[in-house]
């Protein structure tokens, strides 16, 4: 059995998000655009105590030659059959694959909250378990969901984040922020000067300096990073021969 948990926060209270939960419509667009899914049916079922049932029929959008994709569409294909709960903004899901649905539980309880560490917004925490039954592929495959899973939401996120900022919100993700900052004044670039101070040279007047102009360069956060994982691994320090020759004589 695999088991995690996912945490999501977003520029908005916890009704207002809740209540894009309980748009069917709203989640039909989030699934068949955001996560690529070839349809999104929702049926919705509001039960006496308030709660409200909806069946959700749901299958991949798939790149592949007819006869494949037809096989794949009905292989990945699921229902889920969610329970939510308004009054405590949870919702709890049960998701049911078309083939061997008998043979693996998964399912999810969602549950959204106001901000109360002082960050701002509302947090979206989700606990997430799968359970295949059988040996090693059933490992394999409660691995595949989990990751996939995982990607998921990553979509979801992403979606809810545009979402939110076209409609002016400053989201959580770090994406924007660069919009937010204070415009560059027109004429010429802003330049950093570093100095650098010498000693002074033997046979020389006085101390020599050299100053070096450069324009500021702006990278986001996505950009520091990918040119910081992008350098390459120091290189190997270099072996004598005699020591090459010695290191591979006493290999067995």
């Amino acid at each position: 059995m695999k088991e995690w948990r996912s945490f999501s926060r977003f520029p908005c209270t916890a009704d207002a998000y809740y209540a894009l939960m309980l748009d069917g419509a709203f989640q039909r667009k989030l699934h068949m655009t955001a996560m690529k899914m070839g349809c999104y049916d929702v049926t919705d079922d509001a039960q006496p105590d308030g709660t409200i049932k909806r069946i959700v029929f749901s299958e991949p959008r798939l790149n592949l030659p007819a006869v494949l994709e037809r096989v794949m569409k009905k292989a990945q294909a699921y229902h889920e059959h969610a329970v939510f709960n308004p009054p405590g903004l949870e919702r709890r899901v049960r998701v049911v694959p078309c083939i061997g649905g008998d043979r693996m539980d998964f399912s999810f309880h969602e549950w959204v909250r106001d901000d109360d560490d002082g960050v701002g917004g509302c947090v979206v925490e989700s606990a997430i378990s799968v359970h295949v039954k059988g040996g090693w592929l059933a490992r394999i495959l409660e691995r595949f969901i989990k990751s996939t899973s995982r990607v998921k939401i990553a979509e979801r996120d992403a979606h809810m984040n545009d979402y939110f900022r076209a409609r002016g919100a400053a989201t959580f993700d770090g994406v924007g922020e660069r919009a937010t900052a204070e415009p560059e004044p027109d004429g010429d670039a802003t330049t950093v000067t570093v100095t650098f101070e010498l000693p002074a040279v033997k046979g020389t007047k006085g101390d020599t300096s050299a100053r070096h102009s450069a324009p500021a360069a702006r990278l986001s956060r996505e950009e520091s990073l990918a040119r910081l994982c992008s350098h390459p691994l120091p290189p190997e320090p270099r072996r004598s021969f005699a020591r090459r020759v010695a290191r591979s004589s006493f290999k067995w």
